[in-house]
Parts: structure tokens; C-alpha cells; sequence
């Protein structure tokens, strides 16, 4: 199978994960990157937790269902992270009503800024 040609607008970039290579498109290379290094971190926290639990990775397991866990481990903790950014939103916007119902609607009189009596 010959390479595609790039996009308009994208770049053909190398990712390397796991000392294997990956030919993508991305029109962000600069995050290309810092998201493969997250990916090897999320396998390193796997290989840890196995380590701990069993002593090794599990024999049966495959490297596709490996890397199948692995993104599968990022998404939850993509579906966790938008979970508490929606909850931080929903809070401020609560506060920003509350907020705004204390302002009165009626602007107050002028409040004068120096005693008018002349003193």
C-alpha cells in the first residue's frame, strides 16, 4: 500500500509509540508530540498496574487489545475530564445568576463623592 499525499493543510508526520512508527496527517503538529508522550504514559501506567496486580502483563493479551486498552484508558479519562469541565460551567453560570438576581434592576440614587455643605 503507497502513502497518501497530505491533505491541503496538513503535514505528513512520524509518531513513534512503543518503539513503533506511525504514519498520520495532522494540521497540528506541534501537539503531535506531547499526545504521543501521553499515550506512552498511559502504557507505562498499564504496564505498571499489571506489575502490581499480576506481576507482568497478562500472557494472552495481545498487542492490538493492548493498544485497545490503552485508548480505551485515554477516552475515559477524556469522558471524565469534559464530565468536570460541563460541572465547573453549570457552576459558574449558577453563580453568575445568583449574581446577577443581587443587582437591582433600578439604578440607586448618585452617592456624592464629597460633602456638599461646603466643608
Amino acid at each position: 500500500m503507497k502513502p497518501q499525499p497530505p491533505l491541503p493543510g496538513v503535514r505528513a508526520a512520524t509518531v513513534s509509540v512503543l518503539g513503533r512508527e506511525l504514519q498520520v496527517q495532522t494540521d497540528r503538529p506541534e501537539t503531535l508530540a506531547a499526545a504521543a508522550r501521553i499515550l506512552e504514559d498511559t502504557f507505562r501506567d498499564m504496564d505498571s498496574q499489571c506489575q502490581l496486580r499480576w506481576g507482568s502483563v497478562p500472557k494472552g493479551l495481545d498487542t492490538p487489545s493492548w493498544y485497545l486498552l490503552g485508548a480505551l484508558n485515554l477516552a475515559h479519562r477524556v469522558a471524565r475530564l469534559e464530565q468536570e469541565a460541563n460541572q465547573h460551567t453549570q457552576n459558574l453560570e449558577q453563580t453568575l445568576s445568583k449574581l446577577l438576581n443581587d443587582v437591582p434592576d433600578e439604578p440607586s440614587a448618585p452617592v456624592p463623592f464629597l460633602a456638599e455643605d461646603g466643608d
